[in-house]
């Protein structure tokens, strides 16, 4: 039976990843400079890989990661899917992690205790994230050829990873992502196999500081 593959890719690190600020949907700053260069030695990692599809959310950030893999493979056409957006985390896009400690205690010591139940003002919850997340999953996974490289965001991704791993979800920040980093799933069948988690081999002093970022 073939085997298939898909590499989840965290985008690059973005402007407001440096600043501490929650962008989500809305506040959609491009990558930084150390973001960029990490798009490009991600492409580098993967540019003698065949890739049948390549799929991307529609932000700045991810689109831009993902222009970084496309320069190397011009057969294949960037595909943008709304439904791997980050969480819309309503009135806190734009806003610092201090500014939201303090006017949104309550709600940001839930985000970082217990997910499973956050609720952010203005936005989604979480549940509605993880569930727009794995109807997307399901739609992709009879669909998946050869070898298929995702964009996407940091919270996507943990909440993929928490189903597929069967994980608490309140362990999800068990799980460590740097930008630019892939998570690499094989298919054969009906069998889902999570092989790599925060693969950095192609970031060798390129990593960024995640205390510095809002997660």
């Amino acid at each position: 039976m073939v085997e298939k593959m898909l590499y989840l890719v965290r985008h690059g690190e973005s402007v407001a990843n440096t600043e501490g600020i929650y962008q989500g949907q809305t506040y959609d700053t491009p990558l930084s400079e150390l973001g960029q260069r990490q798009a490009n030695a991600l492409g580098d990692r993967l540019r003698d890989i065949q890739i049948d599809r390549l799929i991307t959310s529609p932000l700045t950030r991810t689109r831009q990661t993902a222009d970084a893999i496309a320069k190397w493979h011009a057969e294949v056409s960037v595909e943008v899917e709304p439904k791997i957006i980050e969480t819309n985390h309503g009135d806190w896009e734009g806003n610092a992690i201090g500014a939201i400690r303090d006017r949104w205690t309550r709600e940001y010591a839930l985000w970082q205790s217990a997910p499973s139940q956050a609720a952010f003002p203005g936005g989604e919850t979480f549940a509605q994230t993880r569930m727009r997340t794995m109807d997307w999953w399901n739609e992709l996974l009879p669909a998946v050829y050869g070898t298929t490289v995702v964009v996407t965001h940091d919270n996507i991704i943990r909440s993929l990873l928490v189903d597929l791993l069967a994980m608490d979800p309140d362990k999800m920040w068990n799980i460590e992502l740097q930008p630019a980093a892939i998570t690499t799933i094989y298919l054969k069948g009906d069998e889902v196999k999570v092989s790599a988690v925060n693969d950095t081999k192609h970031l060798e002093g390129l990593r960024s500081n995640l205390a510095n970022h809002a997660l």
